[in-house]
């Protein structure tokens, strides 16, 4: 059986698994380069459709996350909250005739866009329950026969929390958070009250956290997010408004509780770090709140997690050290997009129950160039590269790194998800205590107080790093070793933590023989690995990846086997006169 799995909705993706098998995965903002866009995946179908050899017509389901017609609590509320406000009015009316006109207009006419934008041939869409997907793209790829499954985000058709139990290829429902109540909203409120791009920029929301204190938590807890009994949270919309929020408007009484929202100029104080100190530790509480309710009513020994929410590292790390689960698993791509991938799995297994289910050992799912490729974007910008044989490329590789050179690292297929996992990685040596400013300086111009993440390989991991389990696609926080902080200035974070990703020879050979070619140069096995961009989506192809690096200051790029350095700067014309 053939099924394409795609998601419109923000992070468009699109995902092929061809008799159980996942043969390609990819979001569409790598190709039309536009971070977390929302549209028909139309280069991202043709990847995949590229990777097996098929074409449209050879697909037997189209699976979507979103039941697009299920939105009659959505309008009720947006009517109910419009008739309350005059700006909720504006707000909500203008996004709700955004969807209309684009995201819900596609999936209404989705065989006919299909027809005219990819190719002819497109059988008819089904469409799924988004968080049942969600829900899909974890457990059905891990290697759990049992598990409890948490999905959180900011809201599916009409509800925003799903509390399940998953056996064999069967997901069983459990429990239902509906709207308004959404802790992925809340998050994305406090983002842009801080000043940030709400759904986008709650990780950075994440890493300023660590450098405050929870002064605030009181009083989110009293008046925003309430726990009940039950297990469940309610939140108070009528002070904290998700969409108000994103218009960069909130209600004087919130702002007489938490002080000024801040503008994305102002400087960062200490009232903004307590204030994202604050928001974290809620959501971690409310999270434990739903995963404690979650082990009593299935007593699985397993946790899967889905949903946008799952890509805070910091909360995931919480749920598995005090939930007194054996076992917690996070997809690569947790988000709308991996609902594309968990689309196509949930279809595949409900048409062929019988059907094997696909483990997921890697992320490295999308497009791949070979050296012709790579050669002809070089020679496009008048750049030469030195072919290094693979007995020799990491040696080399790794003795520019450890003289503190900076590397882009661009190797085989993209990754799956928004991290860059040794395929798409800016990399360096994390014993230097500058490294961090040195990165900012030359590449990536962020905030100062961001995090950057170490790579290791798996086996020796625990030699650095408080490593309970593996972590292959950088989803969890964990503790440095006092004795290793000294040695990893600049992937230890201030709290004392690293978002590591533990690698293995099985999922990246050359990646993991660059880590412990380092390894024997320095005796520290550990690379700083961050992605391979600038204000832009991961590059995709050679094309990207050498404009990316003459726009930066990289002192190398390795293309496969080819090494490039950093063109010398153009000599003035003398004229004589």
């Amino acid at each position: 059986m053939v099924v394409l799995g795609l998601s419109n909705m923000r992070d468009a993706a699109a995902a092929l698994v061809v008799d159980g098998r996942i043969v390609a995965a990819a979001e569409e903002e790598r190709f039309v380069r536009q971070k977390h866009v929302t549209a028909l995946p139309v280069q991202a179908i043709h990847y995949c459709l590229g990777e097996a050899g098929l074409s449209l017509c050879d697909v037997e389901a189209i699976a979507v996350p979103w039941k697009y017609w299920q939105v009659g609590r959505r309008l009720g509320l947006a009517l109910t909250a419009m008739m309350r406000s005059t700006h909720l009015f504006r707000v909500k009316g203008r996004r709700s005739l955004e969807r209309a006109s684009q995201e819900w207009k596609e999936l209404f006419r989705l065989r006919h866009e299909l027809t005219t934008r990819v190719e002819p041939g497109a059988c008819r869409p089904v469409f799924l329950d988004h968080h049942l997907c969600h829900a899909a793209s974890s457990f059905l790829v891990s290697s759990f026969d049992r598990a409890a499954i948490l999905v959180v985000d900011g809201a599916s058709e009409a509800d925003t929390t799903l509390l399940a139990e998953g056996e064999g290829t069967r997901i069983t429902v459990l429990d239902r958070i509906p709207l308004p109540h959404s802790l992925g909203q809340f998050y994305a409120a406090m983002t842009a009250f801080l000043g940030f791009r709400p759904d986008q920029d709650e990780y950075i929301v994440m890493g300023l956290a660590s450098s405050g204190e929870p002064t605030f938590a009181p009083a989110l807890r009293r008046e925003i997010v309430r726990t009940i009994p039950d297990g469940r949270f309610e939140l108070n919309t009528r002070l904290l408004d998700f969409h108000l929020a994103r218009a960069g408007y909130f209600v004087e009484e919130f702002v007489q509780l938490f002080g000024p929202p801040r503008r994305a100029s102002d400087e960062i104080t200490q009232r903004h770090r307590d204030l994202a100190a604050s928001a974290q530790l809620v959501l971690e509480d409310s999270l434990l709140h739903l995963g404690r309710r979650l082990r009593s009513l299935t007593r699985a020994s397993s946790l899967c997690l889905a949903g946008g929410v799952a890509y805070n590292c910091v909360a995931n790390s919480r749920l598995r050290a005090e939930l007194g689960f054996d076992h917690v698993y996070v997809p690569p791509a947790a988000g709308d997009s991996g609902a594309a991938l968990g689309a196509a799995l949930w279809w595949t297994v409900r048409r062929g129950p019988e059907t094997r289910r696909p483990l997921l050992p890697d992320a490295y799912l999308g497009p791949q160039y070979d050296e012709s490729a790579c050669r002809a974007a070089l020679s496009k910008a008048g750049l030469v590269a030195e072919h290094v044989p693979d007995d020799r490329l990491c040696e080399r590789v790794a003795s520019e790194l450890a003289h503190g050179r900076l590397v882009f690292w661009y190797q085989g297929r993209m990754e799956w998800g928004p991290r860059a996992l040794g395929n798409r990685s800016l990399l360096a040596d994390p014993r230097r205590e500058d490294m961090r400013e040195l990165i900012n300086s030359k590449v990536k111009h962020r905030e100062a107080f961001r995090p950057f993440a170490p790579s290791v390989p798996a086996e020796r991991a625990e030699e650095f790093f408080q490593v309970p389990a593996p972590s292959p696609f950088m989803q969890f926080t964990v503790q440095v070793n006092a004795s290793a902080k000294g040695l990893l200035p600049a992937v230890t974070h201030v709290d004392g933590t690293a978002r590591v990703q533990t690698v293995t020879r099985e999922a990246n050979p050359r990646f993991y023989d660059l880590l412990t070619s380092f390894g024997r140069l320095t005796g520290v096995p550990v690379l700083l690995n961050t992605s391979f961009n600038v204000q832009e989506p991961i590059v995709c192809s050679p094309e990207e990846a050498v404009r990316c690096f003459l726009r930066t200051r990289v002192d190398w790029l390795v293309l496969g086997n080819l090494l490039v350095g950093r063109p010398a700067p153009a000599q003035p014309r003398h004229h004589e006169g």
